[in-house]
């Protein structure tokens, strides 16, 4: 018969560690709740999460995970980067316990988990599988995709810009304007700027394309209608530049309307 080991709860009625947040939960400590449970860590040996909910585990689960389906029979299951439980419970469903729980004094020679790992209740039994990964389909069908990519194009124009300032200066700088009016050096600062914004807009996208927030992309639908009206009014004070602040001025208002549109059919 496979039993625990005793241990003790960890904290009491005040322990932060009985939110639905909790960091990684050591040997001997039982972190408990009435829901759903993330453990921003591992689960070690001889640790448990009790929950009545999803249980995700941001690292290795090596303790123990007992979910109570309640009375509605609800489904509930566990993920984890590194899947090796010794005891794993869903409703009325249990784990077969490892080979070396059987064998005193055995030790764990399970390898470790190459992806990460679901476990789910079907039929009275765990089921153990690796995590579905987004299909093409949904992946084409997910609307702020547009949105991101509005942003890597800008951010690609922006970076190649600065590249080629910080290039050459003078020469690229005088495809608009006069280079003689303003020293090298200024111009390479403008293209450090331009470098650092082409990689924000390239970065960002990417980093959000599981979990897209659009209050970073509304902004810049009003930074860049900001460059445009700027350039135009200092395109009417300075009509030695006129030419290029308006091209400029131009390319922020076209981009600002195209990831404008984006985000208006992600809204519908």
């Amino acid at each position: 018969m496979w039993t625990r080991r005793a241990r003790t709860r960890a904290g009491g009625a005040g322990d932060e560690r009985r939110r639905r947040g909790a960091a990684s939960v050591r040997g001997g400590e039982v972190i408990e709740h009435a829901g759903d449970v993330v453990v921003k860590g591992d689960v070690e040996r001889d640790g448990a999460v009790r929950a009545r909910g999803d249980v995700f585990v941001w690292g290795s689960l090596r303790g123990e995970v007992e979910i109570d389906l309640g009375e509605d029979g609800d489904d509930a299951e566990v993920r984890a980067l590194d899947m090796r439980p010794e005891v794993l419970r869903i409703g009325k469903a249990v784990m077969d316990a490892p080979a070396h729980l059987l064998v005193a004094d055995a030790v764990d020679g399970r390898p470790l988990r190459a992806r990460p790992e679901i476990a789910r209740e079907r039929d009275g039994k765990i089921v153990i599988g690796g995590m579905k990964p987004l299909t093409t389909s949904e992946t084409a069908n997910d609307p702020a995709r547009a949105v991101r990519k509005s942003a890597k194009v800008t951010g690609a124009y922006i970076g190649l810009v600065g590249v080629a300032l910080l290039a050459r200066p003078r020469a690229v700088f005088s495809l608009l304007f006069n280079a003689l009016e303003i020293s090298s050096v200024w111009i390479r600062v403008f293209g450090v700027l331009c470098v650092t914004f082409g990689i924000w807009y390239t970065v960002v996208p990417s980093l959000e394309s599981k979990g897209i927030s659009l209050s970073y992309y509304r902004a810049s639908v009003f930074g860049r209608a900001w460059v445009f009206a700027s350039l135009v009014a200092i395109a009417v004070l300075e009509p030695s530049a006129r030419l290029g602040l308006i091209l400029l001025g131009s390319i922020n208002a076209l981009s600002a309307f195209v990831m404008h549109r984006a985000i208006a059919c992600v809204d519908r």
